[in-house]
């Protein structure tokens, strides 16, 4: 049996989240749901995408990833079925799947069209319940993939913004914000070589700080640190940098290394 593991914007507070586990476990009655996120910070394909990067290797085989951060719904953005390495990923092509686009292995993308497995009327305002929740629980069951739609190459092939190296300075953006506020950026520890971080500066605020753990960081200051997915953040000892910056997802990043 599969496991469906869901990534949403839809937060705690509204039926969102048990209507599409509701529907799920109607088709699949012995369905294995893991709730990975409801907190993606809404309409930021961005951070769903950051959220997926850093748990989809540890995830087994046969994982059906559920991924639903969805501006366009209703709108003629495609649904996709994507098959990756032993894994497969049910969601809008608007950028959630950015991490599956740049394992090694070439994915198998399929445009979901076929209607039957859908739940009747489908709303155009819900389908992440009524089109791609009945998708993922049909697959569960061990439909074959190309049962669900047609084989496409006409996807956007969107990838984790990658920074911009300039001799000793390299431009980067904030492309998560956790439930801490720290602030993910789309630099890796490799995008550093083997220079180190003289400063950065985020908002005209100078960060001369980097430190190997958060107890590490002086109170009250600001400072680099490689987190557990190896991307680089901006941290606050036991505070939040995104309040005390102001600062959110896509918000530009300098580095000057030494």
């Amino acid at each position: 049996m599969r496991t469906i593991a869901l990534i949403t914007d839809f937060g705690i507070k509204d039926p969102y989240v048990g209507a599409m586990k509701g529907v799920i476990l109607s088709i699949n009655p012995e369905a294995k749901i893991v709730d990975i996120s409801h907190e993606i910070i809404p309409f930021h394909p961005i951070s769903a995408a950051y959220v997926l990067s850093g748990v989809m290797d540890y995830f087994p085989r046969g994982t059906i990833f559920l991924t639903v951060v969805d501006p366009g719904v209703g709108t003629d953005r495609k649904i996709l079925l994507i098959s990756s390495e032993g894994k497969y990923y049910i969601g809008p092509d608007n950028g959630v799947f950015a991490p599956v686009y740049q394992r090694p292995e070439e994915p198998t993308v399929y445009e979901v069209t076929e209607t039957h497995f859908f739940l009747p009327e489908p709303s155009s305002t819900f389908e992440a319940r009524d089109k791609m929740a009945p998708v993922a629980a049909w697959l569960s069951k061990g439909i074959p993939v190309e049962r669900f739609g047609t084989r496409t190459e006409n996807y956007r092939k969107f990838k984790l913004p990658q920074p911009k190296r300039e001799g000793n300075k390299i431009r980067g953006i904030v492309i998560h914000v956790d439930r801490f506020g720290n602030l993910a950026l789309n630099i890796r520890q490799e995008d550093l070589g083997n220079k180190k971080i003289l400063f950065g500066s985020i908002k005209g605020v100078k960060i001369s700080h980097f430190a190997r753990t958060f107890m590490e960081i002086p109170p009250n200051e600001l400072a680099f640190v490689i987190n557990s997915f190896g991307y680089l953040e901006i941290a606050v000892r036991m505070g939040s940098a995104a309040q005390v910056l102001n600062a959110g997802i896509g918000e530009p990043v300098e580095l000057f290394l030494s």
